[in-house]
């Protein structure tokens, strides 16, 4: 009748494992696309209607449904983004 508390446990565990594993691929990548669009910013000068805004507006609409998914996710991504808004701000303020 009763929950067996070495059940719960192992599902806690396999949960945050699966967040985490999601995590590391939100940040693997918007690591790959940030690296895809400077290669690509280096490669050939920007010549509009090409498909490189297509696929870079794709790349960050799966990144935000990934992140609108998982709420320990999105609160990983706000800090990130308010601390590289910290850090711009600050060599900002310094310059």
């Amino acid at each position: 009748m009763f929950p067996d508390p070495g059940q719960q446990a192992a599902q806690r565990a396999a949960q945050r494992g699966a967040q985490r594993g999601a995590e590391q691929s939100a940040r693997q990548a918007a690591q790959d696309g940030m690296r895809a669009a400077q290669l690509g910013a280096r490669r050939a000068p920007a010549r509009p209607g090409r498909g490189g805004g297509l696929l870079s507006f794709l790349l960050l609409v799966a990144v935000v449904v990934l992140v609108a998914r998982d709420p320990e996710l999105r609160a990983s991504v706000l800090q990130f983004v308010h601390h590289v808004v910290n850090v711009v701000q600050n060599r900002a303020d310094g310059s």
